[in-house]
């Protein structure tokens, strides 16, 4: 059986009533734990399935994540975004697949090109299945750039490995990819599962932006150099998205984002600091990317000042 683990701060309550719904009908799900990182709000929510935990403050996704695990009865998990919807049977058909239950897998994300993006909850519906569609799994041989991967992470715990405390927001689903890597465990991306998703609603808040900001420069300490982003993942068109003092890259690949401090309190970065952290997550220190990049972001009118 299987124990599904959402942290939510309620910016989308309708979405994760229905994402609950979804899940309660699910045979392989027989506990979902709730996360409410908005403590100064219950949730309302019943079922034979739910737990609700609330701490006193926000403890942020990673941390919650690590409390899930250590909370949950079933040895297999899921770590569920809120602000998504599945299709039926979305944990059933991945769990009941041989590739999780094989002892070489480590982690199971989602495959980006499998989810189809929304930017109001207005419009978000369930998806519907394919007809006779069976999942499909492909290695994942990275652990940076790896996009809206880690919306969905289905795992074991004995290969879960607890997410470092400076690391709050972002760079847990890495974190748990790089360490499955070190321990000879092959991580796969899941495709022909479609997922409706709400694209960075409750980490593209601006209350967040300091915390995003924080935990891209401590992730330095927890990943090596040897892992940049292929080549053939970067060459395609991007789209610029501004977190507070983080920029972030998204390819129209779907597969690769870019996340990188562009400025500080006193304004924009030079433009040789920019390019160091940019070069240090792309192949062969791609400097005609690099520079792209930072004269896209010089350009944009719509550019937070």
């Amino acid at each position: 059986m299987l124990s599904v683990i959402i942290p939510t701060v309620q910016k989308k309550i309708e979405v994760l009533k229905t994402l609950i719904n979804l899940l309660q009908k699910d045979s392989s799900v027989d506990e979902i734990f709730i996360i409410n990182n908005k403590p100064e709000f219950s949730l309302e929510f019943s079922g034979n399935k739910l737990k609700i935990y609330t701490p006193e403050a926000n403890i942020y996704v990673n941390p919650a994540w690590n409390l899930g695990i250590n909370k949950i009865k079933n040895e297999n998990f899921v770590l569920l975004n809120d602000d998504l919807l599945v299709c039926e049977d979305f944990c059933k058909r991945v769990v009941n697949s041989e590739i999780f239950n094989d002892k070489k897998t480590g982690l199971i994300g989602v495959y980006p090109g499998s989810i189809t993006q929304f930017s109001k909850a207005d419009n978000i519906d369930v998806p519907e299945n394919k007809i006779n569609a069976e999942p499909e799994f492909l290695p994942l041989d990275r652990y940076l750039g790896t996009g809206d991967w880690g919306v969905a992470i289905f795992g074991k715990k004995q290969n879960y490995y607890e997410i470092p405390e400076d690391l709050k927001i972002i760079y847990g689903d890495n974190y748990l990819i790089y360490q499955n890597m070190k321990n000879h465990k092959q991580n796969y991306s899941v495709s022909n599962l479609p997922i409706n998703h709400i694209h960075s609603s409750s980490s593209a808040s601006p209350e967040f932006s300091k915390i995003v900001a924080e935990d891209i420069l401590n992730s330095k300490k927890y990943f090596s150099a040897d892992n940049s982003i292929p080549a053939a993942d970067i060459n395609s068109d991007f789209k610029i998205e501004y977190r507070g003092n983080v920029c972030i890259v998204n390819f129209t690949d779907g597969k690769t984002s870019l996340y990188f401090m562009y400025r500080n309190d006193k304004g924009m970065l030079p433009d040789k600091k920019i390019t160091l952290q940019l070069c240090s997550l792309m192949p062969d220190n791609n400097m005609q990317l690099a520079l792209k990049i930072i004269n896209t972001i010089k350009s944009d009118q719509n550019r937070p000042c």
